[in-house]
């Protein structure tokens, strides 16, 4: 009776195991597509910090079909963030510490961009697991070489996929999302007044 139990229980997990995967995407934006105005690029050095646990960080949000989905956002998005700095200032920098003094003096940076991501996701689709919307919020906080706040920026970007588009690319959602967020962040970028002071 009690390995009928046993047996029983380790099935229900199993399922339950099953019908909750979560499947792996990227959320990644087109490194060509990412582009300035055209304005020139402030005469500044900038650098921008990522933890090294948050590049490592994976999350994960509903797709469709009961399942959800996967994937690094920091560490997907670090290029593009490293692109976008590029196509307002004139010289960017990635940073190990977000006050590491000595190479602040250095490279002579005068500005350091933390960016936080936040996602979501979702589908009403009960047959299919890849979301069918998806939302990447960045926010940047902005402070001097010495630590002082100088501003914070946000931009959310937003994508879309039917099935009949994502079926050839289950991230695509998440890649439209992505262009559209760091695309908004380049022109809340070369918008501030604060960063060109």
């Amino acid at each position: 009776m009690n390995v009928k139990r046993i047996l029983l229980a380790s099935g229900l997990a199993v399922a339950a195991l099953l019908t909750g995967c979560a499947h792996p995407i990227s959320v990644t934006a087109d490194f060509a597509k990412i582009k300035g105005s055209g304005a020139p690029r402030i005469d500044k050095s900038v650098g921008y910090y990522i933890a090294a646990d948050d590049l490592q960080r994976e999350v994960i949000t509903p797709g469709g079909g009961g399942d959800k989905v996967s994937y690094k956002p920091y560490r997907d998005l670090d290029p593009a963030i490293y692109k976008a700095l590029a196509e307002v200032f004139s010289t960017v920098a990635k940073l190990d510490s977000p006050n590491d003094a000595a190479k602040l003096s250095r490279d002579k940076i005068q500005l350091v961009f933390t960016p936080k991501i936040t996602t979501n996701s979702s589908s009403p689709s009960p047959f299919t697991w890849p979301p069918t919307e998806f939302t990447v919020a960045l926010s940047c906080k902005v402070a001097d070489a010495s630590g002082a706040s100088v501003t914070e920026l946000t931009a959310t970007g937003v994508g879309k996929a039917e099935f009949s588009e994502f079926k050839a690319d289950f991230s695509l959602a998440a890649k439209r999302a992505a262009q559209d967020a760091v695309g908004k962040l380049v022109a809340a970028l070369e918008k501030a007044p604060e960063l060109r002071k």
